[in-house]
């Protein structure tokens, strides 16, 4: 197993073995907004609901949502419930139809699409890479779950207000105390520890929340005996506070930190030492000046930086030399209204601004084994680049949302995107409907162009380009149907398609898709594709009844390819069959009992070959190549969580003991394959070897909530 995949299976299996403390999150009650005429098609009657408020939007997902999403909504407290990993948000999301993710990082592909082209916004800020430990691609968020209290993700085609981004959108709000009552947590492990707290001052009209964690994930690393070679540490904050200026208007203050460091020393490879830290502060005006007028007003400043130092040899020869430091300085203000014209009718509008630098400093040396004329030789390559990009980005939109008789309502939108440093000026139009069939049945379609320009921050030095690359422009195809049976039976089915015209260019490693020095490996290769597709049908039915049972399942028939002329690659996660379901047994208040299993069909790799190549001092050589890039594929993956959770109810708190299970049944779920060869008689012999993902690992924990 090599540097990466260590950091990934010890980050991933010390998170599982962690124990944090969690403040009870109750969902923030909407601000007042302008009624409108609507039918609400999830509660089976007739009563009205704001037309603002009516999900239009096929494709979303809610969390800590009750009684205001669509059938697939999830309330925190199901999710506390059921088996988790680590506690961590986005780890959380990827139980969700159309997302996809492995066993080591945090980050997601939606319906085929990677982690970058999501746009994450919270308390109304966008924030830019929120993930620690991106040396092992981000192996866990930034953001603390217990922190969160709203979540929504839509994975398909979202409303105008959403620019930049091709794929899909994640909002979520915070925890907001209410009343006098104050709250505060402390959690400690092995692995890590995080306090919270939060209260209201002045009559509830002031309002404060803060968590941090600290997280010490080499300590893991020394109980394994590994203490030498690898060394990871995290810590974050989250911190606000929100004051009722008058009534009607809410001014907040929010504050964002993370931090993390990596020392990777291996004795067959360079060491890495890296360091990474991200800062975002942000103000944030809700105002209704009216029953029908209201507006949010959000001035962000980020400031992110890159540290990574790379030096040593490959197999005692090979020289690597690295020195890579960047930073990024944004500053955004976006501004959006809505305003009831009618009781039929309803107008959002709004604009973003942007202004963004960014500093590069990159230098790599490293040496290629390459077989020259009959020489085996180390190949120099050698990589400089200093450029200093800026950015200035102006996007704004339009969307009416008409109710159109008792029944249907839609929403036509407009957005206007530009870009200086890519030069892009893109016109986007959206639309979305909702018809509603019977009080029980919502059939929702959605249509629209979503482009994404290339951030200052995405250029691929490390591949020695510094070119900006036109944006991409994806066209979503969604149609959604979804009925409320009776005895609390919801079922959602779903069909959509996402063309990309001129999709980024990107690098791919063939070989080793995980390792702590991407570019400097000789298995590289660019892929310029000239369109992509996803396509699929999801269902997704729960039931929720009276009874301590609930049951969630899902299924997804799906592709994700990209095409070069008349070549068709498969998507780097693509999965044609996708299986979720969970079950959750709650006997009484004290008691809860949960399963959750998963099964996808295997992802594509490029197979490896291997020969004995003859050199001129007659000594032999052994040479790789490469079959069809991402021709293969890895076996089926399958695997089941258990979990059971105890809550003691005392003067002091709450306090809820858990037991999770992860992998239950010990599945070996291979990510990728390691060779080793040897040759005698001038015959080689491959071994070939899984790299699994995680293991079974059981873990308990407590929680204690004052």
């Amino acid at each position: 197993m090599n540097a990466l995949a260590r950091v990934g299976f010890v980050v991933a299996g010390s998170l599982l073995s962690s124990a944090p403390v969690s403040v009870l999150a109750q969902p923030n009650p909407p601000a007042s907004t302008p009624p409108a005429a609507a039918t609400d098609d999830r509660s089976g009657s007739e009563a009205p609901i704001r037309l603002d408020r009516f999900v239009v939007t096929p494709s979303r997902f809610s969390l800590s949502d009750a009684g205001a999403g669509s059938p697939s909504t999830l309330t925190e407290a199901e999710l506390s419930a059921l088996p988790q990993v680590g506690e961590d948000l986005f780890r959380a999301i990827a139980r969700l139809p159309g997302v996809t993710a492995d066993d080591f990082t945090a980050k997601f592909w939606v319906r085929g699409a990677p982690q970058r082209q999501l746009l994450v916004r919270l308390d109304g800020a966008d924030l830019l890479e929120p993930f620690h430990l991106k040396d092992v691609d981000g192996a866990l968020s930034i953001i603390d779950l217990s922190a969160i209290s709203r979540l929504d993700l839509m994975t398909g085609g979202f409303n105008a207000d959403y620019g930049n981004r091709a794929a899909g959108v994640l909002t979520m709000e915070s925890f907001t105390p209410r009343g006098p009552t104050r709250h505060a947590s402390l959690g400690l492990s092995l692995t890590g520890m995080r306090a919270g707290a939060a209260g209201t001052v002045a009559d509830s009209r002031g309002r404060w929340a803060a968590s941090i964690r600290r997280g010490y994930p080499d300590l893991a690393l020394k109980v394994e005996g590994r203490e030498e070679d690898i060394f990871p540490r995290y810590w974050d904050a989250y911190g606000k506070f929100e004051f009722d200026v008058a009534p009607g208007h809410t001014v907040s203050a929010h504050a964002l930190h993370a931090t993390d460091r990596l020392r990777v020393l291996d004795d067959n490879a360079p060491d890495l030492r890296s360091s990474y830290t991200s800062d975002t502060l942000w103000t944030r005006w809700r105002a209704d000046f009216s029953e029908t007028l209201s507006a949010e007003t959000v001035a962000t400043y980020a400031f992110l930086t890159w540290r990574r130092d790379g030096a040593g040899r490959y197999n005692n020869r090979y020289a690597l030399e690295l020195r890579d430091r960047r930073s990024l300085a944004s500053l955004d203000l976006r501004q959006d209204w809505s305003t009831a014209l009618s009781p039929h009718t309803v107008l959002r509008a709004g604009w973003q601004a942007t202004r963004a630098e960014a500093d590069y400093a990159y230098s790599l040396y490293r040496e290629d084994p390459t077989v020259i004329n009959g020489v085996l030789v180390a190949n120099p390559r050698r990589i400089r680049l200093t450029p200093s990009p800026s950015n200035d980005a102006l996007g704004a939109f339009v969307a009416p949302r008409f109710a159109v008789g008792p029944a249907f309502n839609v929403e036509p939108g407009l957005r206007f995107d530009r870009h200086t440093a890519s030069g892009d000026t893109d016109v986007s139009p959206r639309f979305n409907a909702a018809y509603t069939l019977t009080p029980r049945t919502t059939l929702r379609a959605a249509w629209g162009l979503y482009t994404q320009a290339q951030g200052v921050h995405e250029l691929p030095v490390p591949f020695g380009d510094e070119t900006f690359q036109p944006a991409e422009q994806a066209e979503h195809r969604i149609v959604s149907l979804d009925h409320r049976f009776e005895r609390g039976i919801t079922v959602r089915v779903e069909a959509y398609q996402r063309l990309t015209a001129d999709p980024r260019a990107h690098w791919l490693n063939r070989y080793d898709t995980y390792n702590v020095f991407p570019e400097a490996q000789t298995d590289r290769l660019l892929l310029s594709p000239d369109r992509a597709e996803a396509a699929g049908v999801e269902i997704l039915a729960q039931y929720r009844g009276r009874g301590p049972l609930s049951v969630t399942m899902s299924y997804a028939l799906s592709k994700a390819e990209e095409t070069m002329g008349v070549t068709a690659l498969p998507g780097l996660r693509d999965q044609r069959h996708a299986v979720y379901t969970d079950l959750t047994y709650t006997p009484n208040a004290r008691w809860s009992f949960s399963a959750a299993w998963q099964y996808h069909t295997g992802w594509p790799i490029t197979g490896v070959n291997f020969a004995l190549v003859t050199l001129n001092n007659n000594s032999r050589s052994t040479v790789r190549s490469f079959g069809p890039t991402l021709g293969s594929r890895l076996p089926d993956y399958h695997r089941l969580d258990l979990r059971a959770a105890r809550t003691f109810v005392t003067k002091h708190g709450v306090v809820k003991v858990f037991v999770d299970v992860f992998n239950a049944y010990d599945q070996a779920n291979p990510i990728a394959y390691d060779y080793t060869t040897s040759s005698a008689g001038g015959v080689i012999t491959v071994t070939k070897k899984p790299r699994n993902m995680l293991p079974i690992l059981p873990t308990a924990g407590i929680s204690w909530d004052l």
